[in-house]
């Protein structure tokens, strides 16, 4: 079980264990199967071909090779199926057999001109010793198997059946058994969330969505309905008792609510609920995090959709998706927008800033964070290290921070160099035991992040004509970090220029995903352009 520590600066410590499967790969697994091993933390690579054995091979965190027969399905818990793919090298007892081989002697058997998924079982088979039973149940008729197949399949003690019929149905009753705590009451859940209606029961396979609000009526449908035009297939929103109608635009939009009664910055600003929400009913799923303000764009967006990239990252063996924020803005003065609930966000906040990115090193995952953009710029001038002295402080500062006694001294941390909000977030992860957020999305713990893989865009639509009436709010009852100092000086701007606008000379007009990554705003990779039209 994983434990976490709340930390002053609003960070969260988490000691989470490995997912029980990471390390194995497994070959041409069908979808329903895919997803939820992925979700257990393995790696599966479409196809069974040479070129599917080359790219699973590669991995170097490979641990154990697997392949499965068509129609087969978990039928035991992930740690006992990690037991049985992890102890050594079991080439399965005939051609119909499930197999797994350590990568050692998956490499040598490929090397050797196995270079194939069936070539290499085969050749597994003829040299190494058989085993005492087999890796998947299977009617001794050989016949597909049926719903009243599965008390059988349950009870042999394997791993997996095959092949079964191909019923959604008997996939979900199978898909189900395998949950450890299928049989046991859900998580306590902490600071008072509780389900307001039905409490989620997403089916295997949907990409779900969460989103902590408070009085986010104005930005809410369009953020919902611009991720379900992705491919959200389900919808969790935290609310922390908006007095708005929040809670109505969600649950007419079908979405689950979860009330959260407790104090925003004693949850870490909503991580402890996101966190515990998603441990609850995320597990095994793509889960997109967002803000109400924010909409996903990525390569590609205008044409395919969260199931294609999933799909992709999948076989990439990555479990996270990194993105930048996008400060969006209307072309006249904020005060004279005229936004309307449900509206385009884009059509009233047309205008970005491309920024004039930089990456600073981080202590742990994602190794790097994101700064710069037009936020910088009107209110945070000091921390871009272009100017004055602030380049050699942070010099000196990072060489301070190389000694062990330094780095958790906070008379040396309170001598760190202004910075600007970071612009990095990671906001679709693939949720498994040990996945948590420590610093909302712009910090996680560690997943898989594949060598090369797309990169994505969140528009962000925070500047608005109600911008200055929720910075009063923000910095009144302190709820944001460091006592809302990033909301103080937003203040100070707007105070003192009641026409202020974020439109200045380099502000230039959305257009499209194309564009984004034609800036270098976002990542495409060849992989991605291939599957993405292969799709």
């Amino acid at each position: 079980m994983s434990t976490a520590c709340l930390h002053p600066n609003g960070s969260v410590t988490i000691d989470a264990p490995p997912a029980p499967l990471h390390g194995v790969t497994v070959l041409g697994a069908a979808p329903r199967l895919a997803d939820r091993l992925c979700g257990w933390g393995a790696r599966v690579v479409p196809g069974q071909d040479e070129a599917a054995l080359l790219q699973a091979l590669a991995d170097p965190a490979l641990r154990s090779l697997a392949w499965l027969p068509p129609g087969a399905l978990p039928v035991r818990p992930p740690a006992s199926i990690a037991a049985r793919l992890l102890a050594g090298d079991h080439p399965g007892i005939d051609a119909g057999d499930a197999w797994c081989l350590t990568a050692a002697t998956a490499r040598r058997l490929a090397a050797e001109g196995s270079i194939e998924a069936a070539a290499l079982g085969m050749r597994a088979r003829a040299i190494l010793p058989r085993p005492a039973s087999a890796l998947a149940h299977r009617r001794p008729d050989g016949a597909a198997l049926g719903l009243a197949d599965l008390p059988a399949a349950f009870g042999s003690g394997l791993p997996f059946a095959a092949p079964f019929e191909d019923d959604p149905a008997i996939a979900a009753r199978a898909l189900a058994g395998t949950n450890a705590s299928a049989h046991a009451p859900l998580p306590s859940l902490p600071d008072g969330l509780s389900p307001i209606g039905p409490p989620p029961a997403p089916r295997p396979g949907e990409i779900l969505a969460v989103l902590v609000v408070r009085n986010e009526a104005l930005r809410l449908p369009a953020a919902l309905a611009a991720a379900r035009a992705l491919g959200v297939d389900r919808f969790i929103v935290i609310d922390n008792r908006s007095t708005d109608g929040t809670r109505d635009v969600a649950l007419r939009a079908g979405a689950h609510l979860i009330d959260a009664p407790g104090g925003y910055p004693a949850s870490g600003y909503g991580i402890t609920w996101t966190n515990a929400v998603l441990d609850a009913w995320g597990r095994g799923h793509w889960v997109l995090v967002l803000d109400a303000d924010e909409q996903l764009v990525f390569p590609g967006s205008d044409r395919v959709g969260l199931r294609a990239l999933t799909r992709h990252l999948d076989a990439e063996g990555a479990e996270a998706f990194r993105t930048i924020l996008l400060d969006c803005f209307p072309r006249s003065a904020l005060a004279d927008c005229r936004y309307r609930a449900g509206d385009d966000l884009r059509d009233a906040a047309p205008l970005f800033e491309p920024p004039r990115l930089r990456r600073e090193r981080i202590d742990g995952f994602p190794g790097a964070l994101d700064y710069g953009g037009v936020r910088e710029r009107l209110f945070f001038p000091e921390a871009n290290p272009s100017r004055g002295l602030r380049w050699l402080r942070q010099r000196l500062f990072n060489l301070g921070h190389r000694i062990p006694a330094l780095r958790t001294n906070a008379r040396f941390l309170a001598l760190a160099p202004p910075r600007s909000p970071t612009l990095t977030k990671l906001p679709l992860v693939r949720w498994r035991e040990g996945a948590a957020l420590l610093a909302s999305t712009h910090r996680i713990a560690p997943m898989r992040m594949a060598a090369e893989q797309p990169t994505g865009v969140l528009l962000h639509f925070k500047f608005l004509q109600d911008f200055h009436e929720r910075a009063v709010d923000a910095v009144t009852r302190g709820i944001h970090y460091d006592g809302s100092r990033e909301y103080r000086r937003y203040l100070r701007k707007l105070e003192a220029d009641p026409a202020f606008s974020l439109a200045g000379p380099e502000a230039r007009a959305l257009e499209g995903p194309d564009a984004l990554v034609a800036l270098g705003l976002m990542q495409d990779t060849a992989a991605w352009q291939r599957d993405r039209l292969a799709g």
